[in-house]
């Protein structure tokens, strides 16, 4: 669901090392051949949503690793220790105390989807205010495992499909320099990390929106560091809501887009899938 300011996960079938589509060859299907896939009992027909062996990697995993089986096997062994690690299999199953003060302190918010059905996330890490969660008790760590919930919260009950993609909107509104060296930065750079890591193949696309006018000075120091199709992904923005809806409409249908970007379909925090998201959470505290 999320990457750094300089960074995007990739959404077509042409993919990177980080988000990479392949055509599959016979010689990967005969790699594949000992990989166990079962599927769940309660599969729809016109929807299938394969149950995978935790000893056989899901097939994003071959993409992202450009159909290398060896790597890909690594790859989900070491997202299956992080799973195990942050108790990510139980994690949407646990009361979550924390959720109403970290809502309210770091707007995030699912809302509606895309104009391929993706799955439509919106952030704005400049109005995070760490000092009343830290204040509250809640450390870093524990924002981080909120935003792990997120995304599993994401891939299993928004768009439980293995060949599902999400759109993300990052608004950096407020933004200061100073910022970029602060643990504002430190948090999405760690979310960037294990987002990549453990969730590949799953977004398309990204739109960094409301970017100070300086922002260019970053993007030219970290662009050289971004792969070609990566960067391809990247849509940015400076301040201007005509502006940001004609992008964001290329991608969203506009009666999906909330009010503040030019849509029509409410404010953040009123779409089904938002509220779907703190009801479920509520329901586990009561």
């Amino acid at each position: 669901m999320y990457r750094s300011y300089s960074q995007k996960e990739n959404d077509n079938d042409n993919d990177n090392d980080n988000n990479d589509d392949i055509n599959p060859t016979s010689s990967i299907q005969e790699s594949l051949n000992d990989v166990e896939v079962t599927e769940s009992p309660n599969q729809q027909p016109a929807a299938p949503i394969p149950t995978v062996s935790k000893d056989a990697p899901p097939f994003r995993f071959i993409r992202a690793t450009k159909g290398d089986i060896v790597a890909a096997k690594v790859r989900w062994s070491d997202t299956l220790k992080w799973r195990e690690q942050l108790g990510m299999d139980t994690i949407l199953n646990e009361p979550h105390p924390n959720l109403a003060l970290i809502k309210e302190n770091y707007p995030h918010y699912f809302h509606n989807r895309g104009r391929k059905n993706e799955c439509c996330y919106y952030e704005k890490p400049p109005k995070m205010n760490l000092k009343i969660m830290r204040d509250a008790g809640i450390e870093l760590d524990d924002i981080l495992r909120h935003y792990a919930l997120c995304c599993e919260y994401m891939w299993c009950k928004i768009e439980p499909s293995e060949d599902g993609k999400s759109i993300y909107i990052i608004d950096l509104d407020g933004m200061g320099l100073r910022d970029f060296a602060g643990e504002v930065v430190d948090f999405v750079k760690k979310a960037s990390a294990f987002t990549g890591a453990h969730y590949p193949e799953r977004s398309g696309s990204i739109f960094v929106v409301n970017v100070p006018s300086w922002f260019s000075i970053i993007w030219n120091v970290v662009r050289s560091m971004v792969d070609e199709v990566t960067k391809e992904k990247i849509t940015i923005l400076r301040s201007g809501k005509a502006a940001i809806t004609k992008a964001l409409v290329e991608k969203i249908p506009i009666e999906n887009i909330p009010e503040e970007y030019g849509g029509t379909s409410g404010a953040l925090g009123s779409s089904p899938e938002e509220k779907k998201f703190i009801n479920h959470f509520t329901s586990l505290g009561e």
